[in-house]
């Protein structure tokens, strides 16, 4: 089985959202609205594969159009 997040900066600091519906309800149990590294490697150790949401970049092209 497979769950898939997004990975983003926060103040310099990684944070994992949930995208999908299995690793949102994995937030949901946990509490949280993000899942934590810790809690990403005990859902790896049920045998989840963790994908990860791969964004385009954004320039400031991206701000100005």
């Amino acid at each position: 089985m497979k769950i898939t997040i997004r990975c983003d900066k926060n103040y310099g600091v990684e944070t994992f959202y949930p995208v999908c519906e299995r690793a949102q309800l994995f937030a949901r149990i946990a509490g949280t609205k993000t899942l934590t590294r810790h809690a990403l490697r005990d859902i790896a150790a049920l045998g989840y594969q963790i994908e990860i949401e791969q964004t385009a970049p954004r320039t400031f092209a991206h701000l100005t159009a």
